[in-house]
């Protein structure tokens, strides 16, 4: 697994920035560059040195993610992989409003070390209807669609479950 890291580590060094590379509160976000709107496919985080095996890291995210009070519900767990999948809904605020935004949280671990990527990226749009069906609409980075609010929100699960994992 550290030698996967590793490699990992080294890839991403070389390779070179895009032009549709932005960075965004210390995460790389990866636009889709073919849509004119701009779409936020994924937000990758810090990675993070921190002690244990990949194993035992995810446990101690899936422990901090368990609390009632971290906005998300885990999907998937493969602790043997250093990988855990939880969706994240928070609400946020923007001059014209209070949304709700939803993403994939995944944490990414090796030995030693884990990373958080934030990725199905949206927002609701309007409420939901009356048979509860919600639509969300990906992140797009356009100045009237409130996804630098958005996108906070969702920044801030993920820097309480970085706060979780180093108590």
């Amino acid at each position: 697994m550290a030698y996967r890291l590793g490699i990992l580590l080294a890839l991403l060094a070389t390779v070179p920035a895009r032009a549709d590379d932005v960075r965004f509160l210390g995460h790389a976000i990866e636009l889709d560059a073919a849509a004119d709107a701009r779409q936020v496919l994924r937000a990758r985080g810090t990675l993070y040195a921190i002690p244990g095996t990949p194993a035992q890291i995810v446990r101690k995210a899936q422990v901090c993610l368990a609390r009632p009070d971290s906005h998300t519900g885990i999907v998937s767990v493969d602790a043997d992989g250093g990988r855990l999948v939880a969706i994240s809904r928070v609400e946020f605020r923007d001059a014209e409003r209070i949304g709700l935004a939803k993403g994939r949280l995944a944490v990414e671990a090796g030995d030693g070390a884990f990373q958080v990527v934030l990725g199905n990226l949206g927002i609701l749009q309007g409420n939901a209807g009356a048979t509860g069906d919600e639509v969300f609409l990906p992140l797009a980075m356009r100045p009237d669609s409130g996804w630098e609010p958005a996108l906070t929100a969702l920044i801030g699960v993920e820097r309480a479950l970085v706060d979780c994992m180093f108590l």
